[in-house]
């Protein structure tokens, strides 16, 4: 019997058209798993992670709410790996939910070239539901046609823009097209916190041959602010690169050859380079040796322009054997400044959270202790105010600010997260408190993701535990490891606290 993972979020009409998409299939003799009766802990996380590896097809239901779901985005995440592997590879079935926009940046890198149908809430079950049956029993492909990472975005993004930067809804992972000011999409926007590192970065911005590192933890906006500064160097008619190491494939960190290759083929199209690395690549030089050959003659020599080439979440890379080799390349080419002209037309920005020492033995190979520094740091009660008023003012005391400040603490994308609800929902600060650990709550998507996170890390896990019950943790790599994650707050791992109340409330019960 052919098993189907249904995944969607638990809102309507997404639950409606989950329900009968389940009949459906289930009348045709199909199994098909959903979550809507299992409780949430470290049983619920197992089973999730087992139906999804052991079914064959993998239906999302994309809708504006969908889109926004940190579950969501993992359960997908999962499944395109599993569509990746050699044998048996999971099928991927998506369904746009009323909704033409384009998707979010990380979910359109793995959806987008997929064939997928579309369903309005306005029209009957039985169409959508036979597509399904059909692509599911007679192998037939859904109706519409994917596009190419090479297709531009059109009027989607700023459909996109309207629901989400626009509206303050949050999205749980920086979309960097929506920070270039095109039609209805604007760079400025009341619900964006500038602070002082974004002062910073805009300063280096114009500068040639320049290196900037930030750090911070998760949803902490280094994204957002690495998406602002290639902004700004477009705005300069400076060329720029963005490679998020978190959408590259598994199989690409096999080896260092293989990483590396990918990598100019990355730079080549996004840059639209007339030379093509395979052109230029000498199976008698190393990968370092050809990428810097590439970029050199490939890149530099053929662009007049400034480029900025920015790596983010570059962590990723940490846990691979030739890491020290992969940063020291990155360190070579800053070093390169300083004997070819050339290499000061690139500039470099790397994000990331993990603190490198933990893997980087040779400080003198790395580059994350030259050029700009930068540290992301939570959301102070000022800045709070000031998202507060972009949203209408939706709380209206001091008390009611300190209040939420109690609740998430400065967690930029709680914080966001917690004002979107309360202004689209017409709360008070007393019923978010009330619904803040519901599984139905505003939070509820995120707090569940963490849940199958830890799952896959027995050790974090534990750790957390020890948090919550002692304060402390048992090991520095596990503390420094929970901190970078953004769980857990704290200079020393004998005196650490979860990272706000929330978390506190939460995990106490779910760990």
């Amino acid at each position: 019997m052919k098993t189907v993972f249904l995944s969607y979020r638990h809102v309507e009409p997404d639950q409606r058209l989950a329900w009968s998409i389940q009949q459906s299939l289930t009348n045709h003799r199909l199994h098909v798993f959903v979550d809507t009766k299992m409780l949430v802990g470290t049983r619920w996380a197992e089973e999730i992670d087992r139906q999804i590896r052991a079914a064959d097809f993998f239906v999302v239901l994309l809708s504006k709410d969908s889109i926004l779901s940190d579950m969501v985005r993992r359960e997908i995440k999962l499944a395109h790996d599993l569509s990746q592997r050699p044998t048996n590879p999971l099928k991927i079935l998506p369904i746009r939910v009323s909704f033409d926009g384009e998707l979010p940046y990380d979910l359109a890198s793995y959806l987008d070239p997929i064939q997928y149908t579309k369903w309005k809430d306005t029209e009957p079950y039985d169409g959508i539901t036979a597509q399904i049956v059909a692509a599911i029993n007679q192998s037939v492909g859904l109706p519409v046609q994917g596009k190419s990472p090479e297709e531009c975005p059109g009027s989607g993004l700023e459909t996109l823009a309207q629901i989400t930067k626009q509206s303050g809804a949050p999205l749980p992972a920086a979309d960097p097209r929506l920070e270039l000011e095109t039609g209805a999409v604007k760079l400025t926007s009341r619900f964006y916190v500038h602070r002082w590192a974004d002062a910073e970065l805009e300063r280096q911005i114009p500068l040639l041959g320049t290196t900037s590192i930030i750090k911070g933890p998760r949803q902490i906006g280094k994204s957002s602010l690495i998406a602002r500064a290639l902004a700004q160097a477009a705005k300069l008619e400076h060329k720029s690169c963005l490679i998020d190491f978190q959408l590259i494939q598994s199989s690409k960190f096999d080896t260092l050859d293989v990483l590396l290759k990918h990598l100019a083929q990355k730079m080549a199209r996004n840059l639209n380079t007339m030379t093509k690395p395979e052109q230029m690549w000498d199976e008698n030089l190393d990968a370092m040796e050809n990428l810097s050959g590439f970029i050199e003659q490939g890149v530099l020599a053929h662009f007049e322009q400034p480029i900025v080439l920015a790596l983010d979440e570059a962590d990723r890379v940490f846990k691979c054997p030739y890491r020290d080799d992969f940063f020291s390349l990155i360190r070579g080419w800053h070093n390169s400044r300083a004997t070819n002209e050339a290499w000061n037309r690139l500039s470099l920005i790397i994000a990331h959270s993990t603190e490198p020492s933990l893997w980087i033995q040779d400080v003198d190979r790395s580059p994350f202790n030259v050029g700009l520094r930068l540290h992301l740091e939570d959301f102070s009660l000022q800045y709070i105010s000031q998202l507060n008023d972009g949203h209408g003012k939706p709380l209206r005391t001091e008390s009611d600010l300190r209040s939420l400040y109690d609740l998430v603490g400065g967690h930029p994308y709680l914080v966001r997260q917690s004002l979107y609800a309360i202004a689209r929902n017409g709360w008070d600060i007393n019923q978010l408190r009330t619904e803040a650990v519901k599984e139905t709550g505003p939070f509820g998507d995120h707090l569940r993701q963490w849940v199958w996170r830890l799952r896959e890390n027995r050790d974090l896990q534990d750790e957390l535990r020890n948090v919550v019950s002692h304060r402390r943790c048992q090991d520095e790599n596990r503390f420094i490891r929970l901190k970078a994650a953004g769980l857990v707050q704290g200079e020393t791992r004998n005196n650490v606290t979860l990272r706000c109340h929330l978390y506190e409330l939460y995990f106490k019960d779910h760990l």
